[in-house]
This record gives structure tokens, C-alpha cells and sequence, in this order.
């Protein structure tokens, strides 16, 4: 019995030390190939990630740019001043239609429809008044007086749009006042903005622009380089997008030409603009054999001036 017993114990099965080793070393192959898989693919998401920030980021930067100078026309002095990395320019905060004024002589009230945007009453704010003049078009202009205050609802004391009307100022006795107010709305005034400056000859029913002069441009903060603005005559710039590569790898590059695809750096003669960014990732991207980088890409977008 005792011999029955020992031959059972002997005969059940198990693993040897050798075969413990083997399966131990391809466990380890195993895992080390699923962990190299999941580092590459974690590597390919981070660069991925970064470069859909980047691409993000440019396209807004881009939009921004174009429509600054879409709207803008050279020959209306829109533009104040062109460099390769900057540029000041007339940015439009709103729009409107003339439909009425004040029936007060020297009150220069203007009823607005058709608004848009908001017409801020700051010192760095204006508008721009659509003068057609006489018949044809030798004569049309656009005036710029000041904003100055705004005022909610009929306050302004212009209750309705009289579309009725033909010219502002003459025969009125206004040529020679100041304190330009607008109302803004329709049958019932949204606001009532009140300006600076001359709007005679300006006829009722004529475009109004709202506008703040603003310097777009590359600028460095904390060791990297952004898209910002500086509004009116502020020194200080206001961060937009980025980061951007440094000046000197073409972060931002501006190429001016004018209406006959002539390179020009006269800001009265722009017709047509290239603007290149480029840009880089906020983080740097680990990279297999070598140290970790910023990922990178660059946009290129072509603007027509407003005639």
C-alpha cells in the first residue's frame, strides 16, 4: 500500500524550473512588444493632439487677418501704417444705415437700422460716414468724426426713420455745429450714439461704419512668440493666438502688393496681401531616439482689399 501510494505522489504533473524560465522570458517579449505598441501609439495621439492645436490655432489667426484687411481699402486710408510682421489698420466694430435725424436744428441726431456689431464710445472709437456728394462718384468720401456717448432706447429723441428725406445738415443751420449723436434701431431706437465731427452732405439712407484703429502683429512674452493687437494708441499688446515661431523663422510674414500684383510698400496702393503663418505646438512633443520638440505647420491665405 505504501508503495502504491508514493508511485501516485511521483507520477502527478507540474512545471520544471526550465519550463517556469521559458514562460517567464515570453511573457516578458509579450509585454514589452504591447508596451512598445501602446508608447508609439500614445507618441502618435500627443503629436496628432498638438497638431490639430496648432492647425486650430492658425486657421483662427488666418480668418482673423483676412477679415481685418478684407474690408479695408487702401485708397480710403483705411490702412495706417504696413510692415512684414505688422500692420495698423481701421477695424470695423459695427455697421449701420442712416434712415433719420433729429427734426431740432443742431441736434445732429441720426436714426441707424440695419445695425450690426456694437459702436463704442471710447477715445480710441469712431465712424465713418458715407458722403455721396453731387451726381457720380468724383465727389464721395467717407467723413470720420468721434463717438462719444451712447445713450439706451429713444432718449436720443429720435422715435422713428424717416426715409423720406434727402440730405442732412443743409439748409438747416448744422453746418457749423459739433456733437454728432446716431440713434441705432428703427421704429423703436436700440441706442443713441452720440459723435464728433461734420456728416453735411451725407445723405439719408447712406452706409455708417464703426471703427477702432488697431495694430495687429508678432510679439514676444514669456520667451515665445504670439499673435496680438494693440487698439488705438495702447502700448501694450493683447495676446489673440498662438505660439508662433520667432520673426526671423516667419512666425508671421506679410507680403503687400498692389492692384497689379506688384510687390508695393505704400499703404495708399495695396490691393492684394499674402499673409504666411507659422506656427508651434504650447507643448513639445516626445520623439523616439531624440530629445522632445514642438510640433509645427504653416498656413498661407491670400486677401483682395476692398476696392
Amino acid at each position: 500500500m505504501r508503495h502504491g501510494v508514493k508511485s501516485r505522489r511521483l507520477g502527478r504533473g507540474g512545471f520544471t524550473i526550465v519550463e517556469v524560465m521559458v514562460y517567464f522570458i515570453i511573457a516578458i517579449i509579450v509585454v514589452t512588444g504591447i508596451y512598445k505598441v501602446l508608447m508609439s501609439q500614445n507618441r502618435l495621439y500627443l503629436k496628432q493632439r498638438e497638431l490639430q492645436d496648432v492647425r486650430t490655432s492658425l486657421r483662427g489667426a488666418a480668418s482673423m487677418l483676412a477679415y481685418e484687411l478684407r474690408q479695408a481699402s487702401a485708397a480710403d486710408s483705411d490702412l495706417y501704417a504696413i510692415a512684414v510682421d505688422s500692420f495698423a489698420v481701421r477695424s470695423i466694430t459695427g455697421t449701420g444705415v442712416m434712415c433719420g435725424e433729429h427734426h431740432v436744428a443742431k441736434q445732429l441726431r441720426y436714426g441707424l437700422s440695419s445695425t450690426w456689431g456694437e459702436f463704442g464710445v471710447t477715445n480710441d472709437d469712431s465712424s465713418l460716414f458715407f458722403a455721396s456728394g453731387e451726381v457720380g462718384a468724383s465727389d464721395d468720401r467717407w467723413k470720420v468724426v468721434s463717438n462719444d456717448t451712447v445713450w439706451v432706447g429713444a432718449g436720443g429723441g429720435v422715435q422713428f426713420c424717416a426715409w423720406g428725406d434727402t440730405t442732412v445738415g443743409k439748409g438747416k443751420g448744422r453746418g457749423n455745429a459739433t456733437g454728432v449723436q446716431l440713434m441705432v434701431g428703427a421704429s423703436q431706437p436700440e441706442m443713441v450714439l452720440k459723435v464728433s465731427g461734420d456728416v453735411d452732405d451725407v445723405y439719408i439712407g447712406a452706409p455708417v461704419r464703426s471703427f477702432r484703429r488697431t495694430t495687429f502683429g508678432i510679439y514676444q512674452e514669456d520667451g515665445r512668440w504670439w499673435l496680438g493687437r494693440k487698439v488705438g494708441s495702447s502700448a501694450t499688446w493683447e495676446l489673440l493666438t498662438g505660439p508662433l515661431r520667432s520673426p526671423t523663422d516667419s512666425g508671421l510674414y506679410i507680403l503687400w502688393y498692389d492692384r497689379f500684383g506688384n510687390a508695393t510698400a505704400d499703404r495708399t496702393q495695396v490691393g492684394m496681401v499674402d499673409i504666411i503663418l507659422r506656427g508651434e505646438s504650447l507643448g513639445k512633443v516626445p520623439k523616439p531616439g531624440a530629445a522632445p520638440d514642438y510640433q509645427g505647420d504653416t498656413i498661407t491665405v491670400r486677401v483682395s482689399l476692398r476696392g
